[in-house]
């Protein structure tokens, strides 16, 4: 979020239901954890714990909820507890469907279809009081942080995501093609990612958060993801976290082309780029914003989604991310493909949108923004 300039991509989640194949083979167990013992009913009781939860989202039951989770992992909690409220402005969705369950520890790892076009999850449950609950292994029980090289890309990780390591490598090195491919000048050097397997590793983090970039930082090249999901069959990272790793490769190619310049760029051109040629926000999700939210003005659009503000929602914010996609999609469409690079480097003389815009795209941006309006609506409404 902009006040604290890191570059990010951010989404808010759907659900349906699928089926999937056994994954690959479990990681092992972090030493000293007692095992848990997956019989033929824990699937079932799994998916038990996941249809009261989301219950008690309909039925705006906190109590019911709070059942269903680990209050004892604080940071899990608070993202849970925000999903709580979001469902309560927004509506619950449907009840994500666990696909296969399997052992990690003591811990129940669960392979969760979230719905949408996400992808499969990897969730954990233990046992408290008696009963299943959505929980997460504590920051000593995902094993050693772990480092491997995939064509020039440092990739950091932990042993519990060891049997994706194979999907996780091969994810990253087809998004770096995609940035590479469309970086805006030459690269002074490879960026790096860190996946982040639970919320206790993460620290504080908001919760819609996918993964960011930090700008204007040549001394750290790493790019940070926090949410990530497979293929239904679980040999390969989703079509859709490989966007959103595009999304952040590509904060890193506008580092590369003009260190910092993020911190001059109006909020619409520093996301909206990224996540345009990363192809991170669906025609569908663009099309339920586009038509069926109130437009912000161009002021709003520059200053971003205001998270420091009371009035602001986690959803509200994510929105932004589509209203930005399109912005740049009219850009291309109106005004050429080289529009944006000549944009940032004028941004980088003078971080004025009254003087770039007429000065690179011949227009005001007033004029701007209701071009993008009316090029919006006939396309997706």
């Amino acid at each position: 979020m902009r006040p604290l300039r890191a570059v990010l991509v951010a989404v808010l989640l759907g659900a349906c239901v699928t089926s999937a194949p056994p994954p690959p083979a479990a990681t092992p167990a972090p030493s000293g954890s007692a095992a848990v013992v997956v019989g033929g009913s824990t699937r079932a009781e799994i998916q038990a714990t996941l249809d009261a939860q989301y219950a008690a989202m309909e039925k705006r039951d906190l109590t019911a909820f709070q059942r269903t989770i680990d209050t004892t992992r604080g940071s899990l909690r608070r993202c849970e507890t925000e999903l709580f409220d979001v469902a309560g402005r927004t509506g619950a969705r449907p009840t994500p469907q666990v696909a296969r369950v399997e052992a990690y520890g003591g811990y129940v790892r669960a392979w969760v279809d979230e719905g949408g076009d996400r992808g499969v999850a990897r969730w954990y449950y233990r046992q408290l009081d008696g009963r299943w609950v959505r929980s997460e292994p504590t920051s000593t029980e995902v094993g050693d942080e772990k480092q491997t090289t995939v064509d020039g890309i440092d990739i950091d990780y932990w042993s519990i995501d060891e049997d994706i390591l194979a999907a996780i490598r091969e994810g990253t090195r087809m998004a770096r093609d995609t940035v590479v491919r469309n970086q805006l000048g030459e690269a002074k050097r490879p960026f790096g990612i860190r996946f982040y397997p639970t919320r206790s590793v993460q620290g504080i983090q908001d919760c819609s958060v996918v993964g960011f970039h930090l700008p204007n930082r040549p001394d750290d090249k790493f790019i940070r993801f926090f949410r990530y999901w497979l293929t239904p069959d679980g040999r390969a990272l989703s079509p859709a976290t490989i966007t959103f790793i595009q999304h952040e490769g590509l904060h890193w190619a506008q580092d590369q082309f003009i260190t910092g310049i993020s911190a001059r760029l109006d909020w619409w051109l520093v996301e909206g780029w990224p996540d345009f040629i990363g192809e991170s926000r669906s025609a569908s999700y663009k099309r339920s914003v586009i038509c069926g939210t109130p437009t912000p003005t161009y002021k709003q659009l520059a200053d971003g989604p205001r998270s420091d503000l009371p009035d602001t929602q986690p959803e509200d914010a994510v929105r932004f991310y589509a209203f930005a996609n399109t912005m740049i999609e009219y850009m291309y469409a109106q005004f050429g493909s080289s529009a944006y690079r000549d944009l940032l480097l004028a941004y980088k003389e003078l971080a004025d949108p009254n003087a770039n815009l007429p000065k690179v795209l011949r227009v005001t941006p007033e004029q701007f923004h209701g071009g993008w309006i009316a090029f919006a609506r006939k396309k997706y409404c």
